[in-house]
């Protein structure tokens, strides 16, 4: 279910569990979308088209990766999962990088595998 933007400073501030909003601010970075994930934990998502290997080295390591750590570093590595959802030409060495930095991949081309993630974090 969709919830109002917000600006985060706090994870009480973020949407309640199984909601999400678009752009907010999150932790003093705007994230494209904010999702509470079943379990408690927020999902802040960045979304990023790149249309050259060289390219991919700005939207993936220069933006999304670096907001990561900052999130990751504000909010603690059990609270939040950083994420980015793909498109486009992508190195594997930024990939990689990127995902050994704590930030969960999922491509725009197969947005089922991001909903089945999200649906896994319910809690029986």
């Amino acid at each position: 279910m969709e919830a109002r933007k917000r600006k985060v400073l706090t994870l009480d501030q973020a949407p309640k569990p199984g909601e999400f909003c678009g752009e907010s601010m999150f932790g003093g970075r705007k994230a494209e979308l904010l999702v509470r994930l079943w379990d408690g934990r927020v999902m802040p998502i960045e979304c990023k088209v790149s249309n050259s290997w060289t390219n991919s080295i700005k939207r993936l390591h220069d933006d999304a990766a670096v907001k990561a750590k900052i999130w990751l570093e504000r909010f603690g590595t059990h609270a939040i999962v950083p994420a980015a959802v793909l498109s486009g030409v992508y190195k594997l060495k930024n990939l990689e990088d990127a995902q050994g930095g704590c930030l969960a991949i999922f491509w725009a081309h197969d947005f089922q595998a991001l909903t089945a993630w999200i649906e896994a974090t319910r809690q029986e």
